[in-house]
Order: C-alpha cells, then structure tokens, then sequence
C-alpha cells in the first residue's frame, strides 16, 4: 500500500514513492537538498540545489518562479485534507444530489414552470456562466502546472476538476431550461458580446495570461471568488427563490460547497504565505490593488440584471448589494493586515 504523502498527526511532511515518482519523471517540485525526506528517511539528495526551475529526467521544466518569498514549499495546507480518495467520494455524494435535483425537476415539469419574471437569467446569464468556469479552470489550471509547490498543485487541481465540474452541469442545466421552455440561447455570444458579461470576462483573460502561480491562487480564490461569488449567490438563489422557483436555487446551492472550499483556500493560502515571510504582505497587498477594481467592474456588469429583478418585486437594490459586499470584503482584509484600494491602481493589461 502507498505510503501518504501527508502526515497531518505529527505536522511532518514525507515524501510518498508516488510524489518521488513524480518529481523524477516530471520535475514538479523545485526542493532544496535536504529539505525533504524520502520514505526510507534518507535526503533527497540529487534534487537540484538553488534554483527555481526544476528539469526532469525528461528535460521538461515544469516550475515558474512567483514574486512571493518562500522558504517552505509545504507551508500551505489543504484546509479540506483532501486526496483523491476523499476528493472523489465527496463529489460523488454531491454528484448524487444533484442528480436527485435535476431529475426531480424533470418529473414534476418545474423546468416548464420557471416564472417569466427570470427570463433574463434563463436567456442569458446561466448560459454564459459556462464560459466563467471554463476560465476559471484554467487559470487553476496553470497554477497548479507551474507551483513548485505539491501542496497548492492538489489544491488548484481539485479546484480544476471543480470548474469543470460546474460548467458542464451549466451546460445541462441551461440545456434542460431551452428544451422546456423553447429558449434558443447563444452561450458563446452571451459571454463574447453580452455587456453585462464583459468586465468579468476581462478579469477572466487577464487572469489567464498571469505567470505568477502564488498571483493566480491569489486573483482566483482571495479577490474575486469572495467579491463576485456572493453576487453569483443572489442571482441565482435569493432572486429565482423570491421569484418562486425552486429548480435553480437548488441547482445553485449544491455546486456552491465548491465554491466556499475554494475561498478558505485562498484565505489560508494568504495566512500562511505571510506567516512564511512578512515581506509577503507587500506582494499580495500589490495584487490586492491591481485586481480589486476589475473584480468591482466584473460585479457592476450585472447592475442591470438586479435592477430588473428590482422591478419584479426583489426587494434589494444593486447599492444595497455591492456595498454588503464591498464591507465584508474589507472586513476579510483587515484579518490580513491589508486594506482596501481607496483609488484605481495600475491597470491590467492585455
């Protein structure tokens, strides 16, 4: 039986024979000269010394340097624990329910029955979500190929199969409301010309052309998950349950277990980058500014879509939202030691 490459009882970590495996075929991990200890408790001791790209047996170079300071690549941990036994048993429970929910919509003909009042989400916003995680996968995607840390690559990968996961389920769901209600949607206009998708489509391309695996973690899971996602939580379950539907809260409520995985990762990816060096504050500060003001836009994007709802009888304005959200985010940066951008930093650019 494999031996675990996490040991969580005494805090150590040791190097499973899968990891060495990986590291001498691959070249995942770039790991100072005994700083790891190999199952039989001997040094790593032909793991290259001083530098950031690791070469495998193969050639290939498999890691990206990040602005962050690290002296321990195993200083993040999974909050969740998981691995892939676990990973895969969860997601199967919740695979099940929602199986439960879209088959229980299809008998009762509640897809038929969604009130007209949520055209618009039907029409346009639940078809283009599809894009949003697709996106987000593959900046995940990228992280997790290019950390030479093990710990952030289960992380961001498990995030990866997440995103995936979610935007198939998009695809079904939306395949399931055109069928019903005889709705022709366009996916791929709604995220490309869609006026309301483009600031977050904006953060999503930029995001994918970052080569800072520690920025990536940091612009996915610290900044716009927590910013865009209580937004995403509104239109989709607080809105269509006002409006009287069931089908898509439900729908909602089950993939957004993923989500809040995702942002304590983020959160506990940031604790432990500014335990590891001071300095690290600094650096995400940095990218706290340069990216906060499109995760803002990307949420403003939708202002119309919460107006109209306001005009079926949703009882909140789009202010009323964004300033909720805009206090609980400033709220999480204090835990920190950061703060909130007064005024737009630096532009992104393409």
């Amino acid at each position: 039986m494999a031996k675990s490459t996490w040991t969580y009882l005494k805090g150590e970590r040791r190097v499973g024979e899968y990891e060495e495996l990986t590291v001498r075929s691959i070249g995942h991990w770039g790991l100072h000269e005994g700083s790891l200890k190999t199952v039989d408790g001997s040094d790593w001791s032909h793991i290259p010394v001083e530098n950031y790209h690791l070469f495998s047996e193969t050639g290939v170079g498999m890691t990206e340097p990040t602005k962050l300071n690290i002296h321990d690549y195993g200083c993040y941990r999974d909050p969740s624990k998981l691995t892939y036994r676990s990973y895969t048993l969860q997601q199967d429970e919740e695979e099940k329910k929602l199986d439960a929910v879209l088959e229980g919509a299809r008998i009762s003909n509640s897809f038929e029955k969604i009130p007209p009042s949520l055209r618009p989400i039907l029409e346009k916003y639940i078809p283009g979500m599809r894009h949003y995680f697709w996106g987000t996968a593959m900046i995940a995607l990228y992280g997790s190929t290019y950390t030479p840390s093990g710990t952030v690559m289960n992380s961001m990968m498990y995030q990866v199969f997440d995103c995936m996961r979610h935007a198939q389920h998009f695809v079904e769901l939306s395949w399931e409301i055109n069928h019903a209600k005889e709705i022709q949607v366009d996916s791929h206009d709604a995220w490309l010309n869609g006026a309301e998708f483009q600031p977050l489509r904006k953060y999503i391309e930029h995001g994918m052309s970052t080569f800072d695996w520690g920025e990536n973690m940091v612009l996915i899971n610290f900044i716009l998950n927590p910013i865009f996602q209580p937004l995403n939580k509104i239109i989709l379950v607080d809105i269509p349950e006002r409006a009287e539907d069931w089908v898509i809260p439900q729908f909602w409520l089950r993939l957004m277990e993923d989500i809040k995985r995702h942002i304590t990762s983020g959160e506990e990816f940031v604790k432990a980058m500014i335990k590891e060096d001071e300095e690290n504050r600094d650096v995400i500060q940095s990218w706290v500014d340069k990216w906060y003001w499109q995760a803002i836009d990307a949420i403003d994007g939708f202002s119309p879509l919460i107006q109209k709802a306001n005009g079926d009888g949703y009882d909140r304005t789009f202010l009323e939202i964004k300033n909720g959200i805009l206090n609980n985010y400033s709220k999480k940066l204090e835990l920190y030691g950061l703060t909130e951008p007064r005024k737009r930093g630096v532009e992104v650019v393409s």
